[in-house]
């Protein structure tokens, strides 16, 4: 039985300024390589998003998804020792992992919304107030079953995922959100923010907005 691909890692890469020293050709030759060498490697999905003018310090995203975390690790290693990852810079990175929500443990993940790509992302960390990890757990549960009841009203246009950090990234949680309407998902934000799980949140910064598209063309932002 293949092990479920539970691990995720988003990338944040800009360029150094000897990039400008390659050639027009030597460039993009050096960005065929590095999109070669993620096509070909298996058990690692990715998926590639524009960030430039977003989030300064970026110019492109990965999102990187395996079964086991070195194997997104080794893959970064080895995109850094290509030509072109000779003149990149990771300069974010945010990593977590699937699991069934605590308020709802008998469900399982719901990741096969997330296999249809819209045009936009937008990903951030999160981590929620000692204050709330204190409180009792139907309380909690309360407060979160209002807060999904909106996401439920805009889930025909936004899909999310959350993912884990617990112990493992200097977050809880990340938070990433796909839609085709920017003008949707601020309405959505703007509505969250009027629930009482508002009160409880600790950390939600940097918010990381991304355009998604074949890595070539996201390759073109360098």
């Amino acid at each position: 039985m293949t092990n479920p691909m539970l691990f995720h890692s988003y990338i944040f890469f800009d360029s150094d300024e000897d990039i400008n020293d390659l050639t027009k050709g030597k460039l993009a030759k050096a960005k065929r390589e590095f999109a070669a060498l993620i096509a070909k490697r298996k058990g690692v999905r990715s998926q590639a998003y524009a960030t430039l003018g977003f989030k300064a310090g970026t110019r492109f995203a990965l999102n990187l998804n395996a079964a086991t975390p070195d194997a997104i690790q080794t893959l970064l290693r080895d995109l850094l020792h290509t030509q072109l990852g000779r003149h990149l810079r990771v300069t974010h990175t945010l990593f977590g992992m699937t699991r069934s929500s605590q308020y709802n443990p008998h469900k399982p993940p719901k990741e096969a919304d997330w296999d249809v790509q819209h045009q936009y992302l937008v990903v951030y960390p999160f981590t929620k107030t000692i204050e709330w990890h204190l409180m009792p757990y139907d309380e909690r549960r309360k407060i979160m079953w209002e807060h999904v009841q909106v996401g439920r009203k805009h889930s025909d246009k936004i899909s999310q995922r959350l993912l884990y950090s617990y112990g493992i990234d200097d977050h809880e949680f990340i938070v990433s959100y796909q839609m085709d309407d920017l003008e949707a998902f601020v309405q959505l934000v703007m509505d969250m923010r009027e629930t009482e799980s508002r009160r409880h949140t600790k950390n939600d910064l940097p918010i990381f907005t991304c355009i998604h598209m074949p890595l070539k063309e996201a390759l073109e932002m360098l």
